[in-house]
C-alpha cells in the first residue's frame, strides 16, 4: 500500500525531470517514510479527536516519540502490521486515560520511578532491523537516558503541582516505551536462542 504509492509519486517525479533517476530509490525510500508516518499521525489524530482527548494525545505523543527514536525496542515486520500496533496502542492509551479515576492518577509517580529505572538499565535495545555499533550504543544510551531523566523531572515537577493528570500521560509514556523495549529483547533472545 505505502510502496505502491510512493513508487508511483516517485516515477512521477523522475518523469517530470524533478529527480534524477539514479537518485530514484532514496526519494522513493524517502516519500514511502513520509506517507506512512502522514498515516499515522492522520489515524492518531482522528483517535484522539474520536475520544475528545487530542490536547492528551499530543502530550502522550510529544513525551514517547522522541523517547521510542532513541531507545529502540520491538518493530513489526510489516509496514501494515506496525500501523495496526500503533493504531492499537493509540487506542489502549486513550482508554486508560479516559476511565482511570484521576483518583488513582496520583499513583503513577510510582509506577514512573520503577519504569524509569528499568529503561535507563536497559536502553537502547537495537533489533533485527536496525543493528547498533559500540559507537551507535553509547551515542543512543546517552540520549535515550537524558530523555528518562527529563521526562522524569518533568512527571515529579507535575505531581508536585498536583496536575497527577498530566503526570499520569508523561508515566504512560515511559511505560509504554519499556514494554515495547523488554519485547524487543524476549524476541531478539527467542532468536538468538534458535
Amino acid at each position: 500500500m505505502f510502496s505502491r504509492a510512493s513508487e508511483s509519486l516517485t516515477k512521477r517525479l523522475v518523469k517530470k525531470d524533478i529527480i534524477k533517476m539514479e537518485d530514484y530509490e532514496i526519494y522513493q525510500f524517502g516519500i514511502e517514510n513520509f506517507i506512512m508516518k502522514a498515516c499515522h499521525i492522520i489515524s492518531y489524530l482522528i483517535i484522539g479527536i474520536l475520544f475528545g482527548l487530542l490536547p492528551e494525545l499530543m502530550v502522550f505523543l510529544a513525551a514517547f516519540i522522541p523517547l521510542r527514536e532513541n531507545s529502540g525496542g520491538y518493530h513489526a515486520k510489516t509496514p501494515i502490521k506496525c500501523y495496526i500496533l500503533s493504531c492499537s496502542t493509540v487506542v489502549t492509551i486513550m482508554c486508560l486515560i479516559r476511565f482511570i479515576s484521576e483518583s488513582k492518577m496520583q499513583y503513577s509517580i510510582f509506577m514512573a520511578l520503577i519504569v524509569s529505572l528499568i529503561l535507563f538499565l536497559i536502553v537502547p535495545v537495537d533489533t533485527d532491523n536496525k543493528h547498533l555499533d559500540d559507537s551507535e550504543m553509547a551515542y543512543y544510551k546517552n540520549k535515550a537516558r537524558f530523555i528518562i531523566i527529563i521526562e522524569l523531572g518533568m512527571i515529579l515537577i507535575f505531581r508536585m503541582l498536583l496536575w497527577n493528570y498530566i503526570s499520569f500521560i508523561l508515566s504512560l509514556s515511559l511505560t509504554y516505551e519499556m514494554i515495547i523495549a523488554l519485547a524487543g529483547i524476549y524476541i531478539k533472545s527467542k532468536r538468538q536462542d534458535s
